[in-house]
């Protein structure tokens, strides 16, 4: 019998982080986190009022898509070759506020790490001499919002130069990704999804049944 499932409302909040990688042929070398390559706490602020980032669509997954593109423009004055443009989610990152380690150090201008990064050169070969770029990246749900910074200075010395509008998706609470495991017993599934309902904001169940056959609803349980 094959059973098909269909998740119509979602209780319990949850969050996941995606630490998405850039592509191999920018950054050879392997075995590194490429966003431990950056040194977020030295991070200095150079805002260039001639400089812009402009993210498009700005409004994700109208249609119920978890995942979509996004088409990133940019502009620098004045490029360098170690330029390279950061994806933050929430947006507003630079508004986080960082805690000295202790009384003798001055906390860091900037303590958010981007979730993605690409060098703004990347399959933009005129960048260095026009400074204007294009990038296609893919964000998924991730319950928040998304900005994209335009930084100088490498991945070692950064200085944040523009920051892009913000981006969201329609629906950042959608129940998605569900899942099935064998239950306790042989002729018992389990069905379990990620959502950013609160308990009180939604009632969660399942919807199943035979493919083409009759469908029944199935109340869920928590633990």
């Amino acid at each position: 019998m094959r059973l098909w499932v269909w998740v119509a409302a979602a209780a319990a909040a949850a969050t996941w982080i995606m630490a998405a990688c850039t592509a191999a042929a920018a950054h050879p070398g392997g075995g590194e986190q490429p966003l431990s390559r950056i040194a977020v706490e030295r991070t200095t602020f150079s805002v260039d009022g001639a400089a812009h980032v402009e993210a498009s669509p700005t409004v994700l997954g109208q249609n119920g898509q978890t995942s979509e593109w996004v088409e990133v423009e940019f502009f620098h004055p004045n490029p360098s070759a170690d330029d390279w443009i950061g994806v933050f989610s929430p947006a507003n990152f630079s508004a986080a506020i960082c805690e000295p380690e202790n009384k003798r150090e001055y906390p860091p201008a900037l303590c958010t790490a981007p979730i993605k990064y690409q060098f703004a050169k990347f399959k933009n070969d005129g960048y260095s001499k026009s400074g204007k770029g294009y990038l296609k990246l893919q964000l998924i749900n991730q319950r928040e919002d998304f900005s994209f910074a335009l930084f100088s200075g490498g991945l070692l010395k950064p200085k944040l130069i523009a920051l892009s509008n913000k981006v969201a998706f329609a629906n950042p609470k959608a129940p998605v990704y569900p899942r099935l495991a064998q239950g306790k017993s042989w002729n018992e599934m389990t069905v379990t999804w990620t959502s950013g309902y609160d308990i009180k904001e939604a009632i969660p169940f399942v919807e199943w049944g035979e493919k083409g056959g009759r469908r029944f609803l199935a109340p869920a349980g928590g633990h």
